[in-house]
């Protein structure tokens, strides 16, 4: 499964777990209709960015081999 990863999948990754960082206002709503506690809330959170953040250090694309080289613009006249 980690084998399988892209320049756009490791970047959804990365966009998924900053935005599984803090429960959004629409969630903590979510959780108070269906009666979860904050703190319940906050404890499966804290668990899943941290999973997240594992899969990312597992993965097996490294961001920096995919840097392109783009020229300065010297040129030789």
């Amino acid at each position: 499964m980690l084998g399988d990863f892209t320049k756009g999948r490791y970047r959804a990754l990365e966009l998924i777990t900053d935005y599984v960082r803090e429960p959004s206002r629409e969630l903590r709503l979510n959780a108070i209709v269906c009666e979860v506690s904050d703190e319940d809330l906050r404890w499966v959170t804290d668990k899943v960015h941290y999973f997240l953040l594992r899969i990312l250090e597992d993965a097996e694309y490294d961001p920096a081999e995919d840097f392109e080289e783009i020229p300065i613009g010297l040129t030789e006249s």
